[in-house]
């Protein structure tokens, strides 16, 4: 009998490991959303990119004018599919910054006020430079290149660090 009630009870720790390691697993694959909430004040609202084939591959691209001078526009990331906002920090300068923060891979807020903020540990980065303001994040947020091509700003590769 204490065998028997041994045996239960490991098969039931072992279930509910198993339970608790497939919630992790499927909040890691879908706790990301692929595009952040509404915009935030200041900045153009999540617009369908448009891609277009290219010598290296498929271009993403959004009209400059979405793209307001402090304001961003949201795009994805061709290669992997998480969010990336084009960013107008200053009258005619772009760039490009991934929304995955680099200390756990939440999903970064759009930029607001200069700074994009991470929900999930409190992390901040500047918006122009990805920069870490304040952490628990070390690592600014990957760039991408972003070229002005007529009135289309197209988001290029991830730059390596």
């Amino acid at each position: 009998m204490r065998r028997r009630a041994l045996l239960d009870g490991g098969i039931a720790a072992v279930a509910l490991g198993g339970a608790g390691l497939l919630s992790g697993s499927l909040t890691a694959a879908f706790g990301r959303e692929d595009l952040p909430p509404a915009a935030a004040p200041g900045t153009a609202a999540p617009t369908p990119p448009s891609v277009a084939p290219q010598s290296g591959g498929p271009a993403v691209a959004v009209p400059a004018a979405q793209v307001p001078v402090g304001g961003s526009a949201t795009v994805k990331d061709p290669a992997s599919g998480d969010a990336v906002y084009i960013v107008q920090p200053s009258a005619g300068k772009y760039t490009a910054l991934s929304s995955v923060c680099t200390h756990s891979g939440c999903a970064v807020n759009p930029p607001k006020d200069g700074r994009l903020y991470c929900p999930c540990h409190g992390s901040t980065f500047d918006a122009a430079t990805g920069a870490v303001i304040n952490g628990p994040a070390v690592k600014p947020l990957p760039h991408y290149t972003v070229t002005k091509n007529g009135e289309q700003l197209e988001l290029g590769p991830q730059q390596q660090a």
